[in-house]
């Protein structure tokens, strides 16, 4: 009976510590990664906010979610921007944030696509140009879009030349 006791003990004593390893080997993997993702992050604000957060720097203004529907928001290099009545941009990655134009990749929908785009939006570079004052704000006043695999099916005039951002 003794045997068997022993035996579960070192068992339960043997698992306990695999299991306590396994955890620790976890939580040692989960801080590796956040500092990774941490760093990218920090090193892609810093690329593209050094130059955004210069006072020549222009915004965008972003009428993007529910909260800047009706009156919109000046922002810098933001994630999602919505370009038109008809036409919205998200997940961007900012190229360039400079004083005369500010350059991004994303996937593009639109209600001149939604059959197609809704679910599978379409990559595209956005290019936002044109700064002018507006209410003692430098804002961006022109977009012009452009898809990765050619403008093909879709007959939108937001794919086609330089169109007006909303500047309030």
């Amino acid at each position: 009976m003794q045997s068997t006791s022993n035996t579960t003990w070192r068992t339960k004593t043997v698992v306990a510590t695999a299991l306590a390893g396994v955890a620790a080997c976890g939580v040692l993997a989960l801080q590796t990664a956040h500092a990774s993702t941490s760093s990218g992050s920090a090193e892609q604000t810093a690329r593209t906010a050094g130059v955004a957060r210069g006072s020549a720097a222009p915004y965008v203004v972003n009428h993007y979610g529910e909260e800047n529907a009706d009156n919109g928001r000046a922002e810098r290099t933001p994630k999602n921007l919505v370009l038109s009545e008809f036409t919205s941009i998200s997940g961007l990655h900012w190229k360039e944030w400079g004083t005369k134009e500010a350059v991004a990749t994303g996937k593009v929908t639109g209600n001149w696509c939604l059959e197609t785009c809704l679910d599978k939006p379409l990559k595209a570079t956005v290019t936002l140009s044109d700064p002018k004052t507006v209410n003692g704000k430098k804002v961006f006043s022109t977009f012009t879009l452009k898809l990765a695999q050619g403008t093909g099916e879709y007959e939108s005039e937001d794919l086609q030349g330089k169109h007006a951002l909303a500047t309030s």
